[in-house]
């Protein structure tokens, strides 16, 4: 279809899905017969409103200004569509000005009708709904989609296209008519009232810009400012670059909480790109689309991740966009997208996504429950693999391979390796495959790997849906050694592996030392989210998964330090009764984690790398020791990995701030009420500071008469920072003029909006900062922010008010703002005391509340709102009632009775009461546990775990050896603050040459024994044989050589065999026997004496 404009100076061809210029002179689009203007008697705005409302960074308008400013401003009142003299990409920007528009070019643009030589005019023409055959707003959607990464099929209901023809800005009229600079520009907006895009046209911009001239977007509200274009580019060149397929044309997608822009961009200056999907998994594969510069064809292009040399090659799709593979990585996180071709590198950032929490359906499956974990057996018949075809491809004649893919960590860093094809040319449609481990064997050095992956890939040149491969979550690979490893070590080789992993790991413990002390309670563990968050394989939210608590299977809840120390992390967990798990008195304890699950920063090193690291250290070393042997060997895992005792645990104190106003402080005592709107430092300790912005409820109540209502304020927003360690983080309640059917509330970190709006993302770290989506109702209405010191807080969004609890670790020091010192003083900021008891509500308004007001630099949002300002309104200390009921359901709570009384909402006094109450639960929870710590009689039973003051316990019985020394135990108080058991621990569990194996049961705490007699025959008797090549032991001095704690040594007359005895007090653990012994076999071999074994303490084994 031809149109044709009524200038004459341009002819489009709508193509399926672009407009094809047979004439390059203009990029405008042509208007039909229904095109308007502003008219004289309008002056300089019209007024318009759309059926279909227009999503503006992710808000909802129907009715927008139209001036001959150069902009569109997103409101009904006209005076907020003035030119302004003000740099809008500044953080200093009026709040009171601060109004939603987009902006082709603002000016100070000249009035229409004000001087009769003037020229120039605004039209504009709605593309409506009333025609759903619309050709030319089907072609804008089709074209639109084609210029942005990550639109996908658009197809607009309305439209709007608006037209500053021949403008001049009002400081140019002196020049006469025919000589006038002018500017003819455009601005297209079309939407489905869920997307909207923006085309900005130039044809001709003759106009010197002058200093507060600008082009781009602003997003109002405090969420700042978009340039289409580098400042160093002047606006007069905007007719000559492109953001789009055409020069003198720019799109964007301007729906999302950020502002997207179309490739293919000549802007000399800028070196940003656009990618989608923002988020991959760790374990790669993921296919990203990327735009920026216009692409050539020939021209070679690579996309690399991170700082290293992690790269794929782009494949080149159209001018305005490529795709790159994401590779197989080692780190999560933000991470920095570079793009290097032509000569120039262009970036953003990418997140990567925990292993863990990347969604189950993008992972290759390999288990389905408890029952059917056969690739984490040690010797399977057969194996199966399950994955989602259309994540690959949706042509049936694609073919897939599968590969083993090997990790390890050598010469202190983490490597890849394909080890081996499991099979190939496998149609990708199939999604499941089953092989037989055994026709996939190890060999050479391959066999020194002990985890892999799985990964599923496409062959030969075929086209990636979403995924070139996909890889499965880590595995033990058990399954491909093992022919090695029954030849090496024998039908043993679990324990062998066990011992040698023993010997070696038990060099350096001191990283135990570091770790924080489990929470003696599973409600402390709760409340205590600042330091500690759910371990994702085991928590209560996860209880109807029949994997839920795995490796912990007499738990029903775990906690993982939420800080690693030096790579490594604590984790605890609980039982029913809500106790802690001891690793000492059973399997299935608590156990830290040398690498920690989620890895450390810097990544990519030993010990730091994400689930990767955690496997080698504490995952496959738990199957070697414990679940490949029937827990026979199970002791030394529980060595090496004590439960962190709880005796040490210091619960953090609470605060508050809920309903209207209401600031509960670390005193727990009557909260008090904020009085006025603002922005106030609510926490300052050292270099964190928390600040509050208090507002008038932005939603009406349930009474009509809203007057009253408005002289009381609400929590609004929050913002964090630990300066100087941590981005910047705000978290805001979303307006009446927001979508809130996915999203309540609104965060940014360093002033950026940031998504959580899949359940990959519901987690994302930044420096010093943890943000996580806490809401299982997919409406974004409860996060929790955790800061690297320990300090953290959820807040949530309900009856259309914020809650906030803080959890701070009782160690700060030095703490001031609204909430008060830790210890329930108040001060002013220069550490003045002050008494609240006696203040007037005006005086605690005037002299404390305003003292801890936030100023204009040192403000943590984005921009300041300031207390006690006259365009905020008076401020009323002490507002009428709407009415004197007392509702039953207060329960006398007062905060509950004020908030109904002041607003007339149900809802509102509700929340308020129900966090009043969860307030109280978690200063009861948090209040500290006084208690004894483990009962430490490795490898005893006891008719109780509980070891709080007050408790007795009494051992029963060993597992392993005879019990001596005293039985009953009592946790008794020593001083105000101590305790300890009484009598003092004297029991030992003694082994002797009758040794007993554990066997454990399914039951948590049972236990069932067998007992192997072991006959021992004492000889200090000495040989001559002589063991060719390896050191004689006929000198002591050579016995260090096998190990510590050795009494004596005898050479058997069997060839190339010795038995070692350990010292009185030390025994040694005989793998292949499941039994302990005060003497062991050890054998020459290859020049060197050989053993599993080594003399210990019976008393320091832990059993867990």
């Amino acid at each position: 279809m031809a149109v044709f404009a009524e200038h004459g100076f341009i002819c489009c061809i709508f193509i399926f899905v672009s407009f094809q210029c047979v004439t390059t002179d203009s990029p405008l689009y042509p208007y039909t017969l229904t095109q308007r203007a502003i008219i004289p008697t309008e002056g300089s705005y019209h007024l318009i409103s759309s059926p279909i409302p227009v999503v503006y960074e992710e808000r909802s308008f129907s009715s927008f200004v139209i001036s001959t400013n150069g902009l569109v401003a997103f409101t009904t009142d006209t005076s907020k569509a003035e030119f302004n003299n003000v740099d809008w990409s500044k953080d200093d920007v009026s709040p009171f000005l601060d109004v939603p528009f987009i902006a082709p070019y603002y000016h100070d643009g000249e009035r229409i009708g004000v001087h009769r030589e003037y020229k120039g005019s605004v039209e504009y023409e709605q593309l409506g709904p009333t025609n759903p055959y619309n050709r030319t707003l089907r072609d804008l959607g089709k074209y639109c989609s084609s210029q942005v990464v990550g639109a996908s099929y658009f197809a607009p209901t309305w439209g709007l296209v608006i037209t500053w023809r021949n403008v001049t800005s009002r400081n140019v009229l002196t020049c006469t008519a025919s000589s006038c600079a002018s500017n003819t520009f455009q601005l297209v907006l079309i939407t489905d009232g869920t997307d909207s895009f923006a085309i900005f046209n130039y044809e001709k911009m003759d106009m010197f810009p002058c200093e507060y001239c600008q082009a781009g977007f602003n997003g109002g509200n405090k969420i700042g400012w978009t340039d289409i274009i580098s400042r160093k580019t002047n606006l007069q060149n905007l007719k000559n670059r492109q953001s789009s397929d055409i020069v003198g044309r720019y799109v964007f997608k301007i729906s999302p909480g950020r502002v997207v822009r179309a490739g293919c961009s000549t802007d000399s200056y800028s070196d940003q790109l656009s990618i989608y999907p923002t988020f991959a998994g760790m374990f790669g594969g993921k296919m990203i689309d990327v735009s920026g510069p216009c692409f050539e064809k020939n021209q070679p292009y690579r996309c690399r991740f991170g700082q290293g040399t992690d790269e794929s090659n782009a494949t080149y799709i159209s001018p305005i966009r490529v795709r790159c593979m994401v590779p197989r990585l080692m780190v999560r996180d933000n991470i920095t997208v570079s793009l290097i071709g032509n000569g120039k590198t262009y970036y953003t950032v990418i997140f990567i996504v925990f292993p863990g929490r990347l969604s189950r359906g993008e992972h290759v499956t390999t288990v389905s429950s408890k029952d059917n974990i056969t690739w984490y057996d040690r010797d399977p018949s057969q194996l199966t693999l399950t994955w989602k075809p259309e994540l690959l491809s949706n042509n049936s004649n694609d073919r897939v391979e599968i590969n083993l893919i090997g990790y390890k960590e050598d010469n202190e860093m983490g490597s890849y390796k394909l080890l081996t094809s499991l099979g190939s040319n496998i149609p990708a449609s199939a999604g499941t495959y089953t092989l037989d481990p055994r026709q996939h064997q190890c060999s050479g050095s391959d066999c020194q790997y002990e985890i892999g992956l799985l990964e599923v890939r496409l062959m030969d040149n075929a086209f990636p849906m979403k995924y070139m491969y996909l890889s499965s979550e880590v595995i033990p690979i058990a399954w491909y050694v093992r022919t090695s490893m029954l030849t090496q070590y024998g039908t043993t080789w679990p324990t062998d592996m066990c011992v040698k992993w023993y010997n070696q790991d038990k060099q350096d413990m001191s990283w135990l030392d570091y770790l924080l002390n489990c929470p003696c309670s599973l409600t402390q563990a709760v409340s205590d989210f600042g330091r500690w968050q759910p371990d994702g394989s085991c928590n209560l939210q996860n209880a109807k998964n029949p994997n839920n608590c795995f490796y912990h299977t007499t738990a029903v809840h775990c906690v993982r330090a939420v800080q690693p120390v030096h790579g490594a992390g604590n984790q605890c967990c609980y039982s029913s009764t809500g106790l802690l798990i001891y690793a000492e008195d059973t399997f299935q304890g608590s156990t830290p984690d040398k690498g920690h699950d989620w890895g450390a920063a810097p990544y990519g090193k030993k010990f730091y790398v994400p689930s990767l690291s955690h496997w080698l250290e504490d995952v496959v070393t738990f199957y070697y020791c414990c679940l490949w042997t029937g827990y026979n060997s199970c002791d030394y895992y529980m060595d090496q990995r004590p439960t962190k005792n709880c005796a040490g645990y210091n619960p953090p104190i609470p605060a508050s701030v809920y309903g209207q106003g209401h600031v509960m402080t670390f005193s727990g005592v009557s909260p008090r009420r904020m009085y006025g709107p603002g922005d106030y430092v609510l926490f300052r300790s050292g270099n964190t500071e928390i600040q509050g912005r208090f507002n008038r409820n932005p939603y009406p109540t349930e009474k009509t008469d809203s007057h009253t209502v408005l002289d009381i304020v609400t929590l609004v927003g929050i913002a964090v920072q630990d300066k100087g360690t941590s981005d910047r983080v705000e978290i805001q309640l979303r307006g009446p003029d927001y979508d809130r059917s996915t999203q309540h509330l609104n965060v940014r970190v360093n002033g950026q909006n940031i998504a959580f709006n899949e359940k990959s993302l519901f987690w994302q770290d930044y420096r010093g900062v943890a943000i996580v989506n806490t809401d299982d109702r997919n409406e974004q209405s409860n996060f929790t922010v955790l800061l690297s010191n320990g300090i953290g807080f959820q807040i949530a969004e309900t009856a259309n008010t914020l809650q906030m609890d803080l959890m701070v670790p009782r160690a700060f020091n030095n703490v001031l703002g609204l909430f008060g010192t830790l210890s329930g003083h108040m001060l002013l900021p220069n550490g003045t005391a002050i008494n609240m008891m006696y203040l007037r509500a005006s005086d605690e308004y005037n002299k404390f509340q305003l003292a801890w007001a936030v100023q204009e630099n040192g403000s943590l949002f984005r921009t300041l709102l300031p207390a006690n300002h006259s365009l905020l309104g008076p401020v009323n200390v002490e507002p009428a009632h709407l009415n004197t009921d007392t509702p039953i359901f207060c329960k006398q709570n007062q905060e509950c009775i004020y908030d109904y009384r002041h607003t007339g909402s149900e809802a509102i006094a509700r929340s308020s009461i129900q966090a009043a109450e969860r307030y109280a639960a978690l200063h009861n929870n948090l209040q500290p546990v006084r208690s004894c710590g483990i009962l430490d009689v490795p490898r005893s039973r006891k008719t109780n775990y509980d070891y709080t003051l007050g408790t007795t316990t009494t051992i029963t019985s060993c597992r392993v050896g005879q019990l001596q020394g005293t039985a009953t135990y009592t946790c008794v108080e020593t001083s105000n603050e101590t305790q300890a058991w009484s009598p003092a621990v004297d029991a030992v569990c003694h082994a002797t040459t009758s040794a007993t194996t554990p066997i454990l049961t399914s039951t948590a705490y049972n236990w069932m024994f067998t007992t192997q007699q072991t006959t021992t025959t004492m000889s200090t008797a000495t040989s001559t044989i002589n063991i060719t090549g390896c050191v004689d032991l006929h000198f002591p001095e050579h016995w260090e050589t096998i190990g510590p704690n050795i009494q004596h040594i005898k050479i058997l007359p069997s060839p190339n065999h010795a038995l070692v005895y350990c010292q009185p007090g030390y025994n040694a653990f005989l793998a292949s026997q499941h039994t302990y012994s005060d003497h062991f076999q050890i054998t020459c071999r290859d020049g060197s004496w050989k053993s599993h074994s080594v003399c210990q303490k019976i008393d320091a084994v832990i059993v867990g």
